[in-house]
């Protein structure tokens, strides 16, 4: 048989499928390509990971702290030893604790605010690019009525 599907057709295949198979370069310049953007990928999950970590533990702090400040004093120290004390041990050292009372001559009649600040190393130089630097100024703050 001759034609299209006949001896020849898959003699003309099989030469297409040889000279197809010579990949000898591909895969190196395919790593060369995705690789730099996995990377970039991967460092970008583990700092913003990181990240979100400790400002879930900030806005912890300063809302552990308000609780303790309507309950229990209006001792500013007392406040921030007791932040300092529910902070983890790695964050506890380096936390910028405000607390500001809006009624100062009788703190037990208006609202307390409790602000918990720190600087947050990053992780990867990579993310350092783009926060300008080695370290992320992460805030938060709580406001409660004073019972």
């Amino acid at each position: 048989m001759s034609g299209a599907f006949g001896y020849r057709g898959g003699k003309m295949f099989a030469n297409i499928i040889r000279w197809v198979k010579k990949e000898e370069g591909q895969a190196v310049v395919e790593l060369a390509i995705t690789l730099p953007i996995l990377i970039m990928i991967l460092c970008a999950i583990i700092d913003f990971g990181w990240l979100f970590t400790n400002q879930n533990s900030i806005d912890n702090c300063s809302r552990e702290g308000a609780r303790f400040a309507i309950v229990h004093s209006s001792s500013t120290t007392a406040i921030a030893d007791h932040v300092r004390a529910v902070a983890p041990d790695y964050l506890a050292d380096s936390l910028v604790i405000k607390v500001t009372f809006t009624n100062s001559a009788s703190p037990r009649l208006g609202d307390v605010k409790v602000e918990v600040s720190s600087d947050v190393d990053v992780l990867t130089p990579l993310t350092g690019v783009f926060v300008q630097g080695d370290t992320m100024n992460l805030k938060s703050s709580s406001t409660m009525k004073v019972e």
